[in-house]
């Protein structure tokens, strides 16, 4: 095979469009498909782009699959999976106290079926996996769950959950846009009041993403 056609599968496999994965690297769809095609070679740059989101860069160059096999025990190396990044070191508050944001690298990874991930429209380089701590979001989701967040969806839709970082807290709560444009952060676990928020009136506030995912599907 050459570089091109281990280009190609390296895309497959990891579950990306050619537009996709073009777009990740900052480069264009007709540059995609020439270096798939060999018509041209990709560049350091591009290669380190990809790298980023699990693409095997030693085996498109030498054919040499050694990223795989250093990687043995992580589930990329069955046919169809991807991998999303675990941020067990940012503690998502689903309860009433502060929580500092510590470490933000991932600590580990969570496998995700290709299939899944583009039925529902994600992108594998958008989607991380935190972890919550409190039972204000119970019974939806229970202390120190894991939760696959879409930071591609920042902009907060009536009923659907969502983690907000406020300063050094982050909360994951279910949101209700309010008249005066400000938003209602409101716990499934009844017995924690609603919390209001402005996103436009502090520049300390930001919507992470979208939940998308526990042990249940939100989509």
């Amino acid at each position: 095979m050459t570089i091109g056609q281990r280009l190609r599968e390296e895309r497959e496999r990891l579950g990306y469009t050619q537009p996709a994965f073009a777009e990740l690297a900052s480069t264009t769809k007709k540059s995609q498909i020439d270096y798939e095609k060999d018509l041209t070679q990709p560049k350091a740059g591009y290669l380190a782009s990809i790298a980023s989101v699990g693409a095997d860069i030693s085996y498109i160059v030498t054919g040499i699959a050694m990223q795989r096999k250093q990687k043995s025990n992580h589930a990329d190396e069955c046919e169809g999976f991807s991998l999303v990044p675990v941020h067990e070191e940012v503690v998502i508050s689903a309860g009433d106290g502060a929580v500092l944001c510590a470490d933000n690298q991932p600590s580990n990874f969570m496998a995700f079926r290709n299939d899944w991930i583009r039925s529902r429209g994600f992108s594998v380089k958008d989607l991380k996996v935190f972890i919550t701590r409190g039972d204000s979001m119970e019974p939806t989701i229970a202390d120190k769950e894991p939760i696959l967040t879409n930071t591609a969806e920042k902009d907060p839709q009536d009923g659907h959950i969502y983690v907000i970082r406020s300063g050094d807290i982050i909360w994951v709560k279910r949101i209700q846009r309010q008249i005066d444009g400000s938003l209602l952060l409101i716990s499934d676990n009844k017995i924690y009041p609603p919390m209001a928020i402005k996103l436009d009136e502090s520049t300390d506030v930001e919507v992470i993403g979208k939940v998308v995912n526990s042990s249940k599907n939100f989509y």
